[in-house]
């Protein structure tokens, strides 16, 4: 069938481009192709264990943690002279997986105005907690806290893991995180 350029239906801006809408989603419909696109945010296997005195204060002095993760002894010394840093307090890279940081505990104000939210946090003052960071996901970790040769506390952790998916459950990468929270006197 032949037909002419007269003979043709023409139609106004409004239906074709309802039309050509209308055969693009056909088209991809019949493809069966809806590609999903995956942010590449990264994560990482780890424990992390925070410790604090009931009062959140941090006695200056020369702490010691003797560590075993795994079967596996490590152990991390630092000075702390409970004058906090500019921006923060100590950090110390104990072993390759393994290190420890002091940091103030801070109070945080949000504050909503119409479309957008802000969040203000600032240090108290005097209050200060340990993190204790391991990479990798440890069976059991025993840690003995001191300060002066002192024992402050005793304590064997056996974290349960929570898997993360940062970029979605069919986007990798896959992580297995755990925290735990250990109050010294």
């Amino acid at each position: 069938m032949n037909r002419s350029p007269s003979s043709l239906v023409r139609l106004d801006s409004c239906p074709r481009k309802t039309a050509a809408l209308f055969a693009g989603l056909t088209l991809i419909a019949a493809s069966g192709c809806v590609t999903k696109q995956c942010t590449e945010m990264g994560c990482t296997d780890g424990l992390s264990i925070t410790a604090a005195t009931a009062n959140k204060s941090w006695a200056a002095g020369e702490y010691t943690l003797d560590l075993v993760v795994d079967g596996s002894e490590v152990s991390c010394a630092y000075s702390w002279t409970n004058t906090p840093q500019p921006g923060g307090g100590v950090f110390v890279q104990c072993s390759p997986t393994v290190s420890v940081s002091i940091q103030p505990v801070t109070r945080c104000t949000e504050r909503s105005d119409r479309d957008s939210v802000s969040q203000s946090c600032v240090p108290i003052p005097g209050q200060f907690t340990q993190l204790l960071a391991i990479q990798g996901t440890p069976a059991r970790v025993d840690v003995v806290a001191r300060r002066d040769g002192a024992a402050l506390g005793e304590r064997s952790f056996t974290p349960g893991y929570q898997t993360s998916h940062p970029n979605g459950e069919d986007c990798g990468p896959a992580c297995r995180q755990a925290t735990q929270d250990w109050v010294l006197p």
